[in-house]
């Protein structure tokens, strides 16, 4: 995962369906704040959520930047 993915939630389909309109988002940030934690991002949601850290093991990238 890196700057400029575009992610979403990762569901476990044996649990919960991909919701129909799910949020996308745009990664903007690796390692936010600043800790030396490769593993956590900084996401922009579509769905007026805002700016939020996330755990790259809770997203899936639907598409990836060049």
């Amino acid at each position: 995962m890196k700057v400029g993915d575009l992610v979403m939630y990762k569901y476990d389909l044996a649990r919960q369906p991909i919701l129909e309109n799910a949020p996308v988002g745009i990664v903007t940030h690796i390692d936010p704040e600043g800790i030396g934690d490769r593993q956590e991002v900084l996401v922009m949601w579509n769905d007026g959520g805002g700016l939020m850290n996330h755990s790259m093991g809770f997203l899936e990238v639907v598409n990836e930047s060049r």
